[in-house]
């Protein structure tokens, strides 16, 4: 039997950008689908857009590619065929991403560009609170946005059809990077991923010149900061920004098979050259990808994490990177990865946790298996891969179900709790003149007992307070540090300090 994948692209923005060299990615598209038979998986490419495609596939074909028709044919395919993988194909340009309401609005972001809504059952919304029980494997490979690069999409294709499963230990060696004030969260991650952070380099601190040593090892870590329309990521101590690392730096410089996690704020954001800051250059995630590396996941805006603890980017990029040392494909480790974080950040979500559930995805074909266990002879079964899958989706059914995702409140309401919050303001360097916002959410159960009730209210209420800063140096922009406050009517039940990264 074999296990079963769809890649879906739009003919009409694919021709729109290549003109005469569409056939040629059609036949690229089609090198994929021999090559995934040899390895076990039926695939079938589909255009949404033209009728005899779509047609072929069961569906009806879309009139415009927008995002509201691409999530309705995406939709559509997965309940005719139920795939164990969906490929998205192209960059926002041919393809588009979901444009999501920022849950965190107060950090500027109008929207967050997200493929999640694609891997979720319920209909098109622009409402993160409408998907939070992801039950499907997706991945997108991209092109370069705006620019008609053939050569970096056949090379793309290339990487996948090569990709070969690699013993664990090989993966075990990691090269990771940290801005220095954010050591102690980062040696966590890695501590959690492989065992150790004794390589771990700082910025500053290491020298930025790295090896060909450190670059050829398959494991990619960042946790440094990152920007808008850039090709570098960012180091931090005190008010020091240097580059910790450049997209110039990679070209010829990475191993086949390389997997890539980002904590980065735009850690994964696909950029128009003509945007970046010097010419002929690619945004890191696309130069990582005409590199040799088959998997990149990171962020498409502005992300978040705490400085010396665990949360929000530490935990989704981690637990990506764990499922795949675990023998996971790259797209049922990112699956496996939002359902993970909503599991330990549920049930009651704040706006932050959202946004971080919205704005990571994976760069890659989500059918590329990067390690295996040297014992297993074969390719997992067909019917472990189905067993798995339907785990999975009714994994994210019951999150959905049970989950409590944060909504934003028009009026803010003076807490019961006002003299202890603020007494933390004080103490964590807020400020009640900070931009703030109050957030409520409910659980959907039964009834519940006082001591339920103490212990696990049905509803909660965030308040967030945010402040920004002007950053100096090679790095451009607002540092951003948040306190989020969790209370219920007869406590506050903790508090957190997310940071831009």
């Amino acid at each position: 039997m074999y296990a079963k994948k769809i890649i879906i692209s739009a003919e009409s923005t694919l021709a729109l950008k290549y003109g005469k060299n569409m056939p040629k990615i059609k036949r690229m598209l089609q090198s994929l689908k021999r090559s995934d038979k040899k390895r076990g998986i039926a695939t079938t490419v589909v255009y949404i857009d033209d009728k005899l495609s779509a047609k072929r596939a069961g569906i009806k074909a879309i009139k415009n590619v927008n995002p509201r028709e691409c999530k309705q044919a995406v939709d559509d395919l997965y309940k005719k065929h139920v795939p164990d993988y969906m490929v998205l194909v192209g960059a926002q340009d041919v393809f588009p991403f979901q444009d999501i309401n920022n849950p965190a609005d107060e950090d500027g972001d109008l929207s967050v560009p997200s493929d999640l809504p694609y891997a979720c059952d319920a209909p098109y919304s622009r409402n993160i609170q409408s998907f939070t029980g992801p039950t499907r494997v997706v991945g997108r490979i991209p092109d370069v946005p705006g620019v008609n690069d053939l050569q970096h999409f056949s090379t793309a294709i290339h990487n996948i059809i090569h990709a070969k499963p690699r013993k664990e230990e090989l993966y075990l060696q990691y090269f990771g990077v940290s801005a220095y004030v954010w050591r102690k969260s980062t040696q966590l991650s890695i501590q959690h991923i492989v065992g150790n952070y004794d390589d771990l380099l700082l910025s500053p601190g290491a020298s930025p010149n790295y090896t060909p040593a450190q670059l050829k090892k398959l494991t990619h870590f960042f946790n440094c900061h990152g920007a808008q329309n850039d090709m570098a990521f960012y180091g931090q101590k005190g008010n020091s920004y240097p580059v910790a690392i450049s997209s110039t730096q990679l070209s010829g410089k990475i191993s086949e098979g390389t997997i890539v996690a980002a904590e980065c704020c735009y850690g994964a954001e696909l950029v128009n050259p003509t945007l970046l800051p010097q010419p002929n250059a690619l945004s890191i995630a696309n130069t990582y990808l005409i590199n040799n590396a088959v998997a990149f996941m990171g962020s498409s805006n502005i992300a978040y994490g705490p400085a010396d603890s665990q949360g929000l980017a530490d935990l989704i990029t981690q637990y990506f990177l764990k499922n795949i040392l675990n023998g996971a494909s790259t797209g049922r480790a990112l699956l496996q990865a939002r359902q993970q974080f909503l599991t330990e950040s549920g049930p009651h979500l704040d706006p932050y946790e959202l946004k971080t559930l919205a704005q990571f995805y994976l760069l890659g074909d989500p059918s590329v298996l990067p390690v295996i266990d040297e014992t297993v002879k074969k390719t997992v079964s067909q019917n472990t891969v189905q067993n798995t899958r339907m785990k999975l989706f009714n994994k994210g059914k019951e999150l959905q179900e049970n989950l409590a995702p944060s909504q934003k409140q028009r009026v803010i309401t003076r807490s019961v709790h006002q003299k202890n919050i603020n007494k933390l303001l004080q103490e964590t360097g807020f400020s009640a003149d900070d931009l703030k916002g109050v957030y409520k959410a409910s659980v959907k159960t039964r009834s519940q007992n006082i001591t339920e009730k103490k212990l696990g209210p049905r509803t909660a209420r965030f308040r967030t307070f945010v402040k920004s800063g002007s950053t100096r140096g090679a790095a451009s922009f607002n540092n951003i540090k948040v306190l989020v406050v969790k209370e219920s009517d007869e406590q506050i039940l903790g508090w957190r300090i997310y940071e831009r990264r």
